[in-house]
């Protein structure tokens, strides 16, 4: 437990002395930081990473419950918190623990012992938080990405479609939707066979990413098809940044002794105010890029485009 940090948020100096000593009898070799007042304390979580506090009832101008809502909702969700207290009073304890504190430690039980184990339990939950936390959110990114190219699924994409839709409506996002569709990659795929593929639709998704702006948001929807959602609404803009795609998709690309060319078409549709719903502008946007296709492909068209 050598890289574990503690800290100590006590007013009182005797009894911070108490703990750290209690810990050093105890054989804990961490590094222990210690707050006086609760403004101290809220500076440090704030800006320090910290695997447990030990947190006195008693403070000045407030008390532990309350810095320990604070801990729990908005400075260091995930950090475990022990309470201490001079008090060794049920009630306090029973608020503690329903406020998420993860263990109740009356001072009268500060002995090196108690509080090592009381400690040792509290970064053992936190350890333990932490990875439940990981493993879900790593569950949620597979639910709501590609496998292959790790851009948005479809199922992520109608979800940002129909948020993006909402922002057009009350005026507040301004979005251009691209619908795109690979060309020569089912020729490609055939003669190389699937790794081929797959080497193609990773690096297409790298290219778009990379050719796209901060606010700008890719999805592959399955095969060969991928869309986008395009922060902005001017529309000569949108279609110079589906050139770049197509300039950028088009290059060729390197797979083992092979360069193999890949071209795109782009169809461009502009979400707007007029309360024009999710299924028109994919049909939209779908017009326009078969437009871009029959033009001839590897090009852009906007609706509306003839």
């Amino acid at each position: 437990m050598s890289s574990q940090r503690v800290l100590l948020i006590d007013d009182d100096e005797v009894d911070r002395r108490l703990a750290r000593r209690a810990l050093s009898q105890a054989g804990w070799q961490g590094e222990l930081v210690e707050a006086p007042t609760a403004d101290e304390a809220r500076s440090l979580a704030a800006t320090q990473h910290f695997d447990c506090f030990l947190l006195d009832y008693h403070l000045p101008g407030t008390d532990g419950l309350t810095l320990l809502a604070e801990l729990r909702s908005t400075l260091a969700p995930q950090v475990p918190v022990v309470m201490l207290t001079g008090e060794g009073n049920e009630m306090i304890a029973v608020q503690a623990m329903k406020g998420g504190a993860c263990d109740y430690l009356p001072k009268a039980l500060l002995a090196p012992d108690t509080l090592h184990r009381a400690l040792t339990h509290a970064l053992e939950r936190g350890r333990l938080e932490r990875e439940l936390s990981e493993a879900r959110a790593q569950l949620e990114h597979q639910a709501m990405h590609d496998g292959l190219t790790d851009l948005g699924n479809r199922r992520l994409f109608v979800r940002d479609l129909d948020h993006a839709l909402a922002g057009a409506q009350r005026g507040t996002q301004r979005t251009c939707l691209l619908m795109m569709d690979l060309n020569r990659f089912k020729a490609a795929n055939d003669r190389y066979g699937h790794e081929a593929g797959d080497a193609v639709l990773t690096e297409v998704a790298r290219r778009m990413e990379a050719t796209g702006r901060a606010n700008d948001r890719f999805y592959r929807l399955g095969g060969d098809e991928f869309t986008a959602l395009i922060d902005g609404s001017d529309l000569n803009g949108v279609l110079a940044l589906a050139q770049r795609i197509i300039d950028a998709v088009s290059a060729p690309i390197a797979w083992n002794d092979h360069e193999l060319q890949i071209g795109i078409s782009i169809g461009v549709a502009p979400l707007s105010a007029d309360g024009t719903d999710r299924d028109e502008l994919l049909r939209a946007a779908d017009g326009a890029m078969y437009q871009a296709k029959r033009t001839g492909r590897g090009v852009a068209c906007a609706e509306g485009d003839s």
